[in-house]
């Protein structure tokens, strides 16, 4: 009689479940306990830049969400301005600068 490796057959097995597994919806970044959004949560029309006008509006939705799950509404004062992120003052966010300011957002909640 062939003898099987069951720990090999095991680990097989979980990594055919897991690799067949459809990957989850990555509409939010998920760090450090945060629901960080994504550049497409603000380009409302799709064209590949933030206007003043989408990123308020896609703000004002995002907080009322918020605000409806209960959540806390912390350090909302010192949210960034439109102005923050646009930091070639083109009147568009780039997806390069909303990275930017992703990335130095992260780091500065790191530091804490």
């Amino acid at each position: 009689m062939k003898k099987t490796n069951f720990p090999l057959m095991a680990v097989a097995m979980i990594a055919a479940v897991v690799l067949s597994s459809p990957a989850p919806a990555q509409d939010t970044q998920k760090g450090m306990g945060h629901n960080r959004p994504v550049f497409a949560d603000f380009d409302l029309n799709g064209d590949g830049s933030i206007t003043e006008t989408e990123f308020l509006k896609a703000r004002s939705e995002r907080i009322a969400k918020r605000a409806q799950e209960g959540r806390q509404m912390k350090n909302i004062a010192g949210a960034p301005s439109f102005q923050d992120i646009d930091t070639d003052d083109d009147g568009a966010v780039s997806l390069e600068e909303f990275a930017a300011h992703q990335a130095e957002h992260k780091a500065k909640m790191q530091q804490r």
